[in-house]
């Protein structure tokens, strides 16, 4: 026997002897732990110590639990073993709830639940989160994407521990829950356009290839047309940009392909309004009011019409050329002289249809004046009065003349419109004085140093008149 226990005997014999036989019973147990001086002696417990290895339980308490006495953590798995019982846990299995994490580490570690499997109930046992998928047993999202853990492995294939598993700019709950995409591909609906791009960028349908159901999808219209994905019909011109690219051959980023003035979708699809148009060449037109007894003779039409086809003018289909359009309209009352800031004015008011559409207006007259001077005819963008001659070709060559006022050749863009100061050598233009009086058509600018190139200046900066009352409607 060691020292210890011989001076404990010894305390034992000393306390029966002096308390006597008769209380000999009610000190047994010295330390009050529920376990007689004698058993505790014989156990290796401590008779003076109520918790001889000082885990919480006395020491009777450990002999009802069925736990060691002497070892503070029976179960050796870190926790010991008065908070075991505390916790509910079983002091004598070191994973008490089985879920792969000793009672020891889900408290001290982990903080999770020993006496539940899956502590934060998200489907994954508390185990398995830390072993196998590394999330956090107290969190039921751990990457607070809007999915559960759980679900995320089971029923989506996400990583629970990354927020966009597919790095699509989207959260894998946003993906399922409002967009319906798929979180396992950036690009669900194959459009070229990744998620994330769609619903934060370009305000597009990320479920949807062509967003905005024009024709094209949503990827191309971003990176290869430059076109809005969101919007069918990008420059408002009555065309759906799919229709633009496919059937028209136009442009879907501008509204007037062939800068002629005129709309792209009215040019297709207005062909009452503009018969003949197309959006891909140089459209002009003309409505043509004639007073009684006079015309636009045949021939000088069909001149003037050639000269505008033939002009040096490039267009997107890869044709050069203008398309002039006379559209003859209403035969006016017969009067034997008009003045331009009389009379013709009246006409004009009465007679005109395509104010706001894009027309240029002409009125052919019997006698045309102006402030009662004879003249062969007057201009003013986008009005032109002329008067017949019955010599063939003036009367057409007047109409090019003032047409070429109205289109924007003046004086202000060249000296010699208007003018004599150059012969018609150097400068063959029905824009000047002196070009014979059944000359057609405008210079091309390389006769001479002082030539002007008629046909570039139209080019660049053609008039064509207001067309704020065409809708872009079929």
């Amino acid at each position: 026997m060691g020292r210890a226990r011989i001076v404990i005997a010894v305390v034992v014999v000393l306390v029966i002897a002096t308390a006597g036989i008769v209380g000999a019973t009610s000190l047994v147990d010295i330390d009050g732990d529920g376990e007689p001086a004698f058993t505790e002696l014989a156990d290796g417990t401590d008779p003076l110590a109520a918790d001889s290895d000082g885990d919480g339980l006395d020491d009777g308490a450990e002999s009802e639990a069925g736990t060691d006495p002497t070892d503070p953590d029976s179960d050796d798995d870190g926790l010991e073993d008065g908070p075991e019982i505390d916790a509910g846990a079983d002091p004598l299995v070191a994973d008490s709830d089985g879920d792969g994490i000793d009672d020891g580490d889900e408290v001290h570690e982990y903080g999770t639940e020993p006496t539940t499997a899956d502590t934060d109930g998200d489907g994954l046992g508390d185990g398995e989160e830390v072993e196998e998928f590394e999330t956090d047993p107290t969190l039921t999202d751990t990457d607070d994407d809007g999915l559960g853990d759980g679900s995320e492995v089971s029923e989506h294939g996400t990583d629970p521990t990354a927020a966009d598993t597919d790095g699509d700019g989207l959260d894998d709950g946003p993906e399922i829950q409002q967009y319906g995409t798929n979180p396992l591909v950036a690009d669900s609906d194959g459009d070229g356009l990744e998620d994330g791009d769609e619903a934060n960028v370009y305000a597009t349908d990320p479920s949807d290839p062509d967003s905005d159901d024009d024709g094209l999808e949503d990827g191309a219209e971003v990176d290869q047309y430059g076109t809005d994905p969101a919007d069918a019909d990008t420059d408002d011109d009555g065309l759906e940009d799919g229709a633009e690219v496919e059937t028209h051959g136009t442009d879907p980023t501008d509204e007037d392909t062939d800068g002629d003035g005129l709309l792209d979708g009215p040019e297709v699809h207005q062909t009452n309004l503009y018969p003949g148009a197309d959006p891909l060449r140089t459209d002009v037109y003309v409505e043509v009011d004639r007073m009684e007894g006079t015309a636009l003779p045949y021939m000088d039409r069909y001149d003037v019409v050639d000269e505008f086809a033939s002009a040096p003018i490039s267009n997107p289909d890869g044709s050069t050329g203008i398309s002039l359009h006379f559209e003859t309209d209403d035969v006016v009352p017969y009067e034997p002289s008009t003045d331009w800031d009389g009379s013709y004015q009246n006409y004009r008011a009465a007679y005109k249809d395509h104010g706001g559409q894009g027309y240029h207006y002409l009125l052919i007259v019997e006698d045309a004046r102006s402030s009662g001077t004879n003249v062969a005819g007057v201009a003013l963008s986008p009005d032109m009065m002329v008067q017949q001659y019955d010599q063939a070709d003036w009367t057409g060559s007047t109409v090019m003349h003032e047409l070429g006022h109205s289109l924007g050749l003046v004086p202000n863009a060249f000296g010699g419109i208007d003018s004599e100061t150059y012969s018609y050598g150097e400068y063959p233009s029905v824009m000047n004085y002196d070009a014979p009086y059944d000359a057609y058509g405008f210079s091309t600018g390389g006769a001479s140093i002082y030539d002007f190139d008629d046909w570039g200046y139209i080019e660049d900066h053609m008039y064509t008149p207001s067309t704020y009352a065409v809708s872009v409607g079929n």
